[in-house]
């Protein structure tokens, strides 16, 4: 008995198997000689946070059932768990035997854990819709560095505190809160995502970033925004006689194309954002808006506003919904719509458009699926 106890408390009650680590995976308990799978019968959310709290792995972000075991030995816990979130482990939660020491379920319980649970934005010790990035890291506040922050982890962040979309990310010590300290880790958005540490994230190494180079960002504060890009001082090239009619060009790294339409002027609508080629659903599109776009590749008038994925479905994020073009706008990610990344759709609805045809040359030239590349 002395030694079955030694071992109990030494291996723990609960662990995560079959995951990337062990902070997610299959939720097994150990019965003082092997470890027995959970099935997900009754399986709450509130126990599994008890079990990412007790592996040191910050909050439970996601829940799964219908999850094949892993063994096939038939072996399964004979209790549920009712934990009510609160309790240090999962051995001291008040427990219910399965009728007949079997659970109905439909497979196993399995539980992804995060270290980066919360995130809030801070200006002068409150929080709001603008400020200093800062995340809750295990149980500690702390701001995020400035190195690698990007437009679309901002537009993350502030969808998830539904602060509206990033309107800028303001680098220097606008919102520097002193005596917090800095973590490197790096997230990688494609802007589309729900919470933050849904994102890929890199860990690094090496010292805290100091005060004053921490990520900072402004959210538009409402749910429908007209979206910021190309300063319109620099949305040509210096010397070019190129007008607002004849392509123009932008100064950051956002692009334009039409895809799968045979030809540059016509096909599904794509924008390149961070990265990744994205769509733009169909509810609302108009003429007005294929006007828009055509005219920002250089390709005149529109003859068509296409939806229902015409030219096939695409992949990726869905960028824009509910787009409510004038049709005299620069660039299409300038018109009104319900919010970048924001969208109820799926690629069957994806826009497109057909184009009248090539109006200007000049020095541009039309890069692989017709996306619109910058001339030398």
């Amino acid at each position: 008995n002395i030694h079955w106890f030694s071992c109990y408390f030494l291996l723990g009650f609960a662990r995560l198997a079959g995951g990337d680590g062990p902070c997610s995976g299959q939720v097994e308990v150990y019965s003082g000689e092997d470890w027995i799978p959970v099935s997900d019968g009754n399986f709450t959310l509130a126990t599994a946070q008890v079990i990412c709290a007790e592996l040191g792995c910050g909050k439970a972000v996601s829940v799964l059932g219908h999850v094949p075991f892993r063994e096939s030995d038939g072996r399964v816990w004979a209790e549920e768990f009712r934990c009510e979130g609160e309790e240090p482990e999962l051995r001291v939660c008040p427990r219910v035997p399965c009728p007949g020491g079997t659970c109905h379920h439909s497979g196993a319980a399995q539980v992804a854990c995060s270290a980066y649970s919360e995130v809030r934005l801070m200006t002068n010790g409150s929080s709001q819709c603008e400020g200093q990035v800062e995340m809750n890291i295990s149980g500690r506040w702390r701001a995020l560095c400035a190195s690698h922050w990007s437009l679309a982890n901002a537009n993350v962040v502030c969808r998830q505190l539904d602060c509206g979309v990033a309107v800028s990310t303001p680098r220097g010590p606008h919102f520097v809160e002193e005596g917090d300290q800095i973590s490197t880790v790096r997230f990688h958005c494609s802007g589309s995502e729900s919470f933050l540490w849904s994102c890929p994230v890199t860990v690094l190494g090496g010292p805290d970033c100091s005060h004053g180079n921490t990520a900072s960002v402004i959210c538009s504060g409402n749910q429908t925004q007209v979206l910021p890009q190309c300063n319109d001082s620099v949305s040509e090239p210096a010397g070019s006689a190129a007008s607002e009619e004849s392509a123009p060009y932008c100064s950051d790294s956002r692009q334009l194309r039409l895809a799968d339409g045979g030809g540059p002027c016509a096909g599904r609508v794509e924008i390149l954002e961070q990265g990744s080629w994205g769509t733009i659903c169909d509810d609302g599109w108009d003429l007005d808006d294929a006007r828009v776009v055509c005219r920002q590749l250089g390709c005149g008038d529109a003859l068509n506003a296409t939806g229902s994925a015409h030219f096939g479905a695409g992949s990726g994020p869905i960028w824009m919904d509910d787009l409510n073009c004038t049709g005299k706008e620069s660039h299409v990610w300038r018109c009104p719509s319900r919010g970048w990344g924001q969208h109820d759709c799926r690629h069957k609805q994806d826009a497109g458009v057909i184009c009248s045809g090539l109006r200007c040359a000049l020095s541009t030239g039309w890069g692989r699926g017709g996306a619109l590349e910058d001339g030398v």
